[in-house]
């Protein structure tokens, strides 16, 4: 399939609830019961447009007048679309309705997470040709969105020719429009509604269709991004090697997507944003297997259903990560992640026809890591499973994408710093010694290179640099420098980590004497909380320590003599449990010894009733 596509203990401790008992894995909330996928079709296999596809059009012209043109007011629309064709996409401006040459009606449809389009024939979207989306989460419509054609697909081009995929926060209403030249219509082209535990297919029928209210809406346009510095495509920022000092982000493209409406929840004391019960509620049971730097969903635990994979893994030598971004509205919650992850998979391994997920990763806007393409997680040190995800490139690369649309945006700091995490840990494992710099790198197949030309490639490059393609968005991609910081960080074995600059400014603020299970952390000196998560009961001790001597502090818990804790500032339930001392002792945290700095770390119970004594070696290890 061919289809171009035009994103020491410090303060800091992200997007963790460490518990003794283990988590349920997440369900989306719109998706606890299998659903089919629906099936919209907008041209028959001859490319003539479906009546539902020009349902639309009628709509739009009613709404006004033919001024006495005599020409039929149902077809005015078309011919306008027509004369303005050559214009589309160059001069700007384009309307998804006025300018429509296909539109469908707003439409009532099944709850969705994930959705998509599909075409025969051609493998190229046509010249010219646009498609655009708009969808209805929570009663209120989106913005009109541009799905542009999928530049990723299995190297061997297995497959049928599609957009990328598009999630929502849960969708029940549905408007596509299509724009461009009435002679580039491709066959067979439908929009695929994908549920969150998809089951069967269903194609809509017109006749038992149900039109929605719908006021216009605007079409989401980028703004003006932070750029990639000039010297070469994927070019390195000049700060892709510099320490994070981390102080809190005072621009506004650097704020959490937590603290966008959709994120609910209680907040500190003084104000600051909560990840609230939707994160609460999707603690994950994960792992980290392989020295992995943060919890992993597997695919187990997000529900892969492996009847839909018919593509077995293969493994080669790989040394860059390709950073990927999705599409869509960016309006879910964490709880629907393992749940869009999902859809996408259905989307990719059978709606694409790719046999599986095409990313090797995917981290969603609070942090979460999932695992994508089979055997990701279980791949040898300098090897990663070829996966779907960039079309050429996929051989010799680990794809990762970013769960949202950040043309415009920014990701989440947190799904940054997992972003280079991860992409840290495939490196160094892989034996690379800058993860800012540069390696040779052959092509597969022919996209935005030859098949079999080699260039100096970043070992950290966005989709864009190997494909026609804006993925990982403008935004997304003038991240990459801080990706690569993060991960030259993991590959040396250092801790980004730095304790908030300054001190403490006003008077504290004193509590209401209540224990709760919540914990409010920050990353500086400010008034609100950043960061808020749930560990067991409000009965649990919270111990903070470097449990597998990586540098990084993390937090366990302690109930009377049971104990649990993660290597990972990541939600999700205990890695190792045990029990020791008594519930009355008092615990003090080690920190092990300097030639031995992988060896778990000394936890030492210390009854209340008497003191003991430390020999001057002993003494080393606190």
């Amino acid at each position: 399939m061919r289809a171009p596509r035009l994103l020491g203990l410090t303060a800091v401790l992200p997007l963790l609830a460490a518990g003794l008992i283990p988590a349920t894995p997440a369900v989306a909330e719109t998706a606890t019961q299998a659903a089919p996928v629906q099936l919209l079709e907008l041209t028959t296999s001859a490319g003539e447009a479906t009546e539902v596809a020009e349902a639309g059009l009628l709509d739009t012209a009613s709404a006004g007048t033919s001024g006495g043109t005599g020409v039929n007011p149902g077809i005015a629309p078309r011919l306008a679309a027509v004369a303005r064709a050559a214009t589309v996409g160059t001069a700007g401006g384009v309307d998804p309705e006025a300018d429509a040459l296909l539109l469908t009606e707003p439409l009532e449809v099944d709850d969705f997470l994930v959705a998509g389009f599909t075409w025969t024939g051609a493998d190229e979207l046509p010249a010219g040709l646009s498609v655009y989306l708009r969808v209805r989460e929570g009663g209120v419509w989106s913005d009109w969105y541009l799905n542009e054609a999928s530049g990723a697909g299995r190297d061997d081009a297995a497959g049928v020719a599609g957009t990328e995929e598009f999630s929502t926060g849960g969708a029940d209403a549905v408007q596509a429009s299509v724009v461009g030249d009435a002679q580039a219509l491709p066959a067979g082209l439908q929009l695929a509604l994908i549920p969150g535990r998809p089951a069967g297919e269903e194609v809509l029928d017109p006749a038992e269709l149900s039109a929605a209210d719908a006021e216009p809406t605007a079409v989401a346009t980028p703004e003006d991004p932070e750029e990639e510095p000039a010297g070469g495509l994927g070019a390195p920022t000049a700060d892709a090697t510099a320490q994070p000092t981390g102080a809190p982000a005072t621009d506004a493209e650097e704020s959490d997507p937590e603290s966008s409406d959709s994120a609910t929840g209680g907040s500190g004391a003084a104000g600051g944003t909560s990840l609230g019960p939707d994160l609460q509620a999707a603690l994950e049971t994960t792992t980290t297997a392989g020295g992995l730097p943060v919890a992993v969903t597997t695919r187990s635990e997000w529900g892969a259903n492996s009847a839909y994979m018919s593509w077995s893994p293969t493994y080669a030598a790989a040394k860059h990560v390709i950073v990927h971004h999705t599409a869509g509205t960016n309006n879910y919650t964490a709880s629907q992640s393992a749940s869009i992850v999902n859809g996408i998979y259905y989307y990719h391994a059978v709606t694409l026809g790719w046999g599986d997920i095409g990313y090797n990763f995917l981290v969603d806007k609070y942090g979460q890591v999932f695992e994508g393409r089979y055997g990701s997680t279980g791949a040898a040190a300098g090897k990663m499973v070829v996966g779907a995800h960039a079309y050429g490139a996929n051989t010799g690369t680990m794809g990762i994408s970013m769960m949202g649309t950040y043309t415009s945006v920014s990701p989440g700091a947190t799904q940054l710093t997992n972003v280079g995490k991860m992409a840290g840990w495939f490196l160094k494992r892989a034996g690379v010694t800058n993860a800012a710099g540069s390696a040779s790198f052959t092509f597969k197949s022919t996209e935005k290179y030859s098949a079999g030309q080699t260039i100096s490639l970043p070992v950290i490059s966005g989709h864009r640099d190997v494909g026609y393609t804006t993925c990982p968005g403008d935004v997304g991609y003038s991240k990459l420098g801080q990706i690569r910081s993060t991960a030259q960080n993991q590959v040396k074995g250092t801790s980004a980590q730095t304790s908030p600059t300054g001190s403490p400014t006003g008077s504290a603020t004193a509590g209401n004497g209540a224990r709760t299970h919540q914990v409010y952390l920050n990353d500086s000196w400010s008034a609100g909380a950043n960061i808020v998560f749930t560990y067991t009961t409000p009965a649990t001790s919270v111990l903070a320590g470097d449990w597998n001597g990586d540098g990084v502090d993390t937090t366990g818990v302690r109930n009377g003599a049971a104990y649990g804790f993660r290597n990972t500032n990541t939600s999700g339930a205990s890695l190792r449990t045990f029990t020791y001392g008594r519930d009355t002792d008092q615990v003090l945290v080690g920190t092990g010894t300097a030639t031995a700095p992988t060896r778990w770390r000394y936890a030492a119970a210390i009854p209340t009733t008497s003191r003991t004594p430390c020999t001057a070696g002993e003494r080393t290890r606190w």
